[in-house]
């Protein structure tokens, strides 16, 4: 169950990254409530301070959930 837990941690973890380093190239971070549709979210030239705080946000989770799963798949972190 530990491996199963870590890499559906990792694979969330690692695509919360992707999806951050994307939406620097399209200049569009999805947020709130069905934020995957395209219109809605944040864009980079109608609102900078807010695209970068979702940026930032994104890249703070997304590691953290990276490194989590990979204590979790060496046994460091107890379930």
């Amino acid at each position: 169950m530990h491996i199963f837990a870590g890499l559906l941690m990792l694979v969330l973890g690692v695509g919360i990254l992707a999806l951050a380093i994307q939406g620097v190239r399209r200049g569009w971070l999805p947020n709130g409530p069905n934020g995957f549709r395209k219109g809605r979210g944040v864009f980079r030239h109608e609102n900078p301070i807010g695209f970068w705080f979702f940026f930032g946000l994104y890249v703070a989770v997304g590691i953290q959930g990276t490194l989590y799963a990979l204590r979790v798949l060496s046994g460091q972190v107890p379930m």
